[in-house]
């Protein structure tokens, strides 16, 4: 018996020896790790060269964190001076440096046709390489991927449809590979990759097929490599790279082995194995092994064709939708588990997060350019990541019809009448709630807009703000040494928050950092200003015109002027003065001293106007509720049941009841409210409220008090103030508005869900 045993467990450990030296592809436990943080490192050890070159600005600007500016420079000018053509030095005849200038520039967001006054694209389109009597197949593929990288007119697209037929022409009939004298391995390879830009030409799906069957029944070693016994196609770290970067381009899922050879290593295991991604490697292989496990994985996240095939994939759309599917399944997977929760709830949750990422699915694939995949993908994963499971059982008593929870409305199903009877009751809790995700709006973009600092801002190298990628601190300055940033990009991070990408006016550095109105306003007037004081030191000038070239008048620091009206230029403004001189609008010069209020208040049917004086609406103004100027605040029960307290005293014979001294329990709140706006206080005071009562009944009851005309939008958790006064918020993503305190500091949830307690000190504060 013992003997048995000992051969069983001898023959097991053999085996498992046996297995693990086979080298079959599942002896790796996790290799979409392994790729994920090869690519890391590949970026990492790029981003450390002294000296990029057009490759290493594609690496770059199509990992996670993208590029730098200083990096973007350093790029571009290696391929300036290294293009013979753009340089005007000798041309490579292989056009090895146009495709690879195509892709950088094109990488970098330069146009090809425009470099340098050099039209690159024109260049390749006629290339003198290809005038030749007996073209080579490199100079035919590296053309045609170069101007596969995106739609440079007819004459292009003219080219590409040659080209194309021509590597087609060049296959081999008989294998459905391409032949040369340095081997097969490298120009099929070459010759996939280009074709799979341009699969919508006759012939290239057919044609790609029957090359990839080739590869993988002929080519396709034990190790994961691509060779033949033939010494020109021995396997050779270049070739493996070649072949599985052309595969992946096609289609084809490199992360496993192919054609169902389960004991075949995988083709990116073996790049991984090879270790041509790491600091000992040299710059070829480092930058071939790099981005062609960016395209493994790219193709893997559902990408389609070459990762720098820019018209066809202009926002890296694989990546987004990745991040998306892996914030949906995560969700999912945090609702299954959750024990608590009844299998209708968590499946009608489920179902919420399917329909939301559906929605965000459409969009991404809608998107023209990387922004917006990227800020979709980022509101989506919120949207998915803010749906919860709803216990129908607790909110099943609820009088309300609608549960806000997070960020997503819970529709209850009410019975149809107020009967307790048991049939009613059990089929008012059986019904199954219906879940609608919230899809908040993209903000309106801000880009070449002038910001300036209102507190301490602070630069970070991308938009993950570690101390590791902090660039520098502007400390808090008085108005007019503000810091001032030109938003040259705005994105969203990854917990959804908007972020811009600023350079400062003055030292040209630049970085990213939070879009809060708390941190950055516009450092332009854009509102109705009547009256203007200049605050610069050195005082301010008068022009004839916008462009401020013909000055008139010299103007003194604290001087009185009247506006006649704002003026755009640009993304700057202009103040025409009632003298019909201009005056710059930047707020480091000028403060406003009186702003006209809005001739309209014209708002949607979720807008309410807190009027000075209650008036009949009439047809003009149908689309907005006025209300009267007291405000609608909690009240507590009176003693007694009854609606007419035999205390009561008639007023003037109306027959009005005088309803003073009845809720004698009532417990009342008493705060402070201040309204401000441009150096100046609109009103301020004390309100005295029943308890319960929330910020925005508290604004309402000064405005009452002081005949503000108050516009708010939405109520509750949603409520927004519109405009105070004539001072309105701006466009989305200008960031001028309101913003409010308690206490000096800002709570996270709007003013119509803020409940006040007594002694609170409330501050409006108009953000321009």
């Amino acid at each position: 018996m013992k003997k048995k045993q000992f051969i069983y467990w001898l023959s097991l450990v053999v085996g498992m020896f046996l297995l693990f030296i086979g080298g079959g592809n599942f002896v790796k436990a996790d290799t979409a790790a392994d790729v994920d943080s090869a690519i890391t490192t590949g970026v990492k050890l790029t981003s450390q060269k002294k000296t990029l070159d057009a490759w290493d600005a594609a690496i770059l600007a199509t990992s996670d964190n993208g590029i730098t500016d200083a990096q973007t420079q350093n790029a571009y000018n290696t391929i300036i001076t290294t293009n013979g053509f753009i340089s005007g030095k000798d041309q490579d005849l292989a056009g090895v440096s146009n495709v690879a200038g195509m892709i950088g520039l094109r990488a970098l967001g330069n146009d090809p046709q425009n470099v340098e006054k050099k039209n690159l694209a024109a260049q390749v389109v006629n290339d003198p390489a290809r005038k030749v009597a007996k073209v080579d197949l490199y100079t035919i593929i590296n053309d045609l991927e170069g101007l596969s990288t995106g739609s440079y007119g007819k004459d292009s697209e003219a080219a590409r449809t040659e080209l194309t037929k021509e590597v087609l022409a060049a296959q081999d009939s008989k294998t459905g590979v391409w032949k040369t004298s340095w081997g097969d391995v490298d120009p099929t390879g070459r010759a996939i990759l280009a074709l799979s830009m341009n699969m919508s030409q006759p012939g290239v799906p057919a044609a790609i097929q029957k090359a990839v069957t080739e590869v993988e029944n002929n080519y396709y070693l034990k190790d994961g490599g691509f060779g033949t016994s033939d010494a020109a196609n021995k396997e050779d770290q270049y070739n493996n790279i070649t072949m599985t970067n052309g595969l992946a381009a096609a289609g084809v899922d490199v992360y496993t082995s192919l054609n169902g050879k389960s004991d075949y290593k995988a083709p990116v295991q073996q790049l991984l194995d090879q270790k041509d991604v790491s600091s000992d490697s040299n710059s070829m292989l480092l930058q071939q092994a790099t981005y062609t496990l960016q395209q493994a994985k790219f193709t893997k996240d559902g990408g389609q064709g070459w990762i720098f095939s820019f018209a066809q994939n202009p926002t890296f759309r694989a990546r987004e939708l990745g991040q998306l599917n892996d914030a949906a399944a995560a969700q999912r997977q945090a609702i299954n588990n959750d024990s608590k929760s009844s299998e209708t709830d968590k499946t009608t949750a489920i179902n919420s997060i399917n329909q939301t990422l559906e929605t965000y699915i459409t969009k991404i694939n809608g998107d023209t350019n990387s922004e917006a995949a990227i800020a979709d993908r980022a509101v989506g994963v919120a949207s998915i990541n803010n749906i919860k499971v709803v216990d129908t059982n607790a909110n099943s008593n609820s009088t309300s019809g609608t549960v806000i929870n997070n960020n997503y409305t819970t529709i209850i199903n009410q019975p149809s009448s107020s009967s307790s009877s048991i049939s009613s009751a059990a089929s008012s809790s059986s019904t199954a709630p219906i879940v609608q995700p919230t899809i908040p709006k993209k903000p309106k973009s801000a880009k070449g807009s002038y910001v300036y600092a209102l507190t301490t801002v602070k630069l970070y190298k991308g938009t993950h703000f570690t101390k590791h990628n902090l660039v520098t601190t502007y400390h808090k300055q008085s108005r007019t040494k503000r810091p001032m940033f030109l938003v040259i990009r705005q994105t969203t991070n990854t917990q959804g928050k908007t972020v811009y990408k600023v350079k400062n006016v003055n030292s040209g550095k630049t970085g990213y950092t939070l879009a809060s109105g708390k941190y950055l306003s516009n450092a332009y007037y854009s509102a109705k200003v009547t009256r203007i004081k200049a605050i610069s030191s050195k005082g301010i000038n008068e022009y004839s015109n916008l462009k401020l070239t013909h000055k008139k008048h010299h103007v003194k620091k604290n001087k009185s002027l009247a506006v006649r009206k704002v003026v755009g230029y640009g993304h700057t403004s202009r103040l025409l003065l009632t003298n019909g001189r201009y005056v710059s609008g930047n707020k480091k010069l000028v403060m406003a001293t009186k702003i006209t209020k809005s001739s309209s208040q014209n708002a949607d049917s979720s807008t309410t106007t807190v009027a000075p004086n209650p008036t009949t609406p009439s047809s003009s103004s149908s689309t907005s509720t006025t209300v009267p100027t007291t405000p609608t605040v909690p009240t507590t029960p009176t003693n007694g049941s009854s609606t007419n307290n035999s205390n009561n005293n008639s007023t003037n014979g109306s027959g009005t009841n005088d309803n003073s001294g009845s809720n004698t329990n009532t417990t009342n709140e008493t705060v402070t409210v201040s309204v401000n706006a441009n150096g100046s206080v609109l009103a301020s005071g004390s309100v005295t409220l029943t308890k319960g009562a929330t910020a925005l009944d508290a604004l309402k009851a000064l405005a009452a008090k002081n005949n503000l005309a108050v516009t708010i939008t939405g109520s509750g958790i949603t409520a927004y103030v519109k405009g105070i006064n004539g001072y309105n918020a701006g466009p989305a993503g200008t960031m001028t508005g309101w913003l409010y305190s308690i206490n000096g500091s800002e709570p996270n949830t709007s003013m119509g869900a803020y409940t006040i307690k007594d002694g609170d000190k409330i501050s409006m504060n108009y953000n321009k």
